[in-house]
Formats: structure tokens, sequence, C-alpha cells
């Protein structure tokens, strides 16, 4: 892992096996914000639902969870944070991650998502219930039903074992209705492996130098 500063002075990872930045080097938080926790949020705002299920493929940095549970303390809506990481970073390279700088977050709460026990709820500030499972996608088995997905893999290119048909059916199915999937790519063969599980797929505009993102709706 090889350590980076994006262009709005907040950190990303390269990892070398994938050859890929875990977030964007246009800026990671600019990224995330604008990708995943504004769209989930507003989506969900916009039918005045006062509390939301977000399950996120791939924690990673923590991030995306960080901003999330930002968020739902500005909004005063209540999160329940369900996040999978089958390859946790260690402790020498979260703990240089400089995103308590940028935010207004105790450094020590952003460890503790990285370092909390599998499988443990963690409630924090009565606004967010964060949990991180230890699983693939492949193998994950919830009765949960999620208002919202965010799809932060590597690219198709990466790993196109995550971006099929399969695995879109799979998580079509623990959505509940009208709930939806958010990722940063818009490659032709995601939309169509979404449109195939049953999503409704809508292309808006992306984060950065990106031009586009995707956004899946379940209609039923």
């Amino acid at each position: 892992m090889e350590l980076r500063t994006t262009s709005d002075g907040s950190h990303t990872l390269f990892c070398t096996a994938a050859g890929e930045t875990y977030h964007s080097s246009a800026g990671a938080i600019v990224e995330a914000m604008h990708v995943y926790v504004s769209k989930a949020f507003d989506e969900f705002e916009n039918i005045c639902s006062n509390s939301l299920k977000i399950l996120e493929i791939g924690f990673g940095t923590g991030l995306n969870a960080l901003l999330t549970m930002l968020e739902s303390q500005k909004r005063q809506i209540y999160v329940y944070y369900e996040t999978l990481e089958p390859f946790p970073l260690s402790a020498d390279i979260y703990e240089r991650l400089n995103y308590c700088s940028l935010l207004p977050c105790d450094q020590k709460l952003f460890i503790s998502f990285h370092n909390s026990v599998f499988d443990k709820y963690i409630e924090y500030h009565d606004c967010f219930t964060f949990v991180k499972r230890r699983a693939c996608v492949e193998d994950f088995v919830t009765d949960n039903q999620f208002d919202v997905i965010y799809f932060d893999a590597f690219s198709p290119n990466a790993q196109p074992e995550m971006w099929t048909e399969n695995i879109f059916q799979k998580l079509y199915k623990i959505l509940s209705c009208k709930g939806i999937i958010l990722t940063y790519s818009s490659k032709g063969s995601v939309k169509r492996a979404l449109r195939a599980a049953g999503f409704k797929v809508l292309r808006l505009s992306g984060a950065g130098s990106k031009h586009h993102m995707l956004k899946g709706v379940k209609l039923d």
C-alpha cells in the first residue's frame, strides 16, 4: 500500500496488487461525498425518511463510513451502517490517514472503526450504529433489507468478478422497495449487469474528472 494525497488534500491509498487507488486522485473526500453520502441522504430525505439502513461493499480506508456518520449527525437522521471488508488494512496504514485533520471528527473515533471487533455493534452519537463483517459479498448472508448500498469495490478491470449480474442479483434481493445502489463506475458492462439483475439504471454526473456514475433503483 502506498499513501497518496489527492487534490482536495485528503489521503487515498494506491494498492500495487490491484494497480488502483482506493479513491479518486481528484479528491477522496469530494468523491465519497458526491458518489455515496450526499446521494444516499438526499434520496431518502426527499421521501421524509428519518432513518436509513446502509450496506457498504468495500470498507477500505473507512472514509465512506466516517462521512456517513458525520452526515447523520448533521441531518439528524438515524443510520444503521453495515460494511463488508474481507481484507482489512493494518494499523500502520490506517493510523496515518489524515481525514480527521480535515473533518470535524476525533481521530480516536475514526480509529475505532478500523480496530472494532468484527460482528460487534457499536453505537455512535445516538444517530449511527456501525458493524463490520469480515466477509466477501459472495458469502454474505443477512436478514436485513437495506435502503442504500455503497458499491465501492475496485474497478471492473481490476475485480471483474465483483461486477457481475449474479452479484447484483444478490444485492437486489436485500434492498428494500425503492432502495438504491450507488457506484462510481459507469462502464457499459456494469450498466448491463445492473439492468439484467432487475435495476432501473440512471447515469448521473460523476465526481472530479469522471463524467458519470451510476445509480440503480429497485422498483418492486
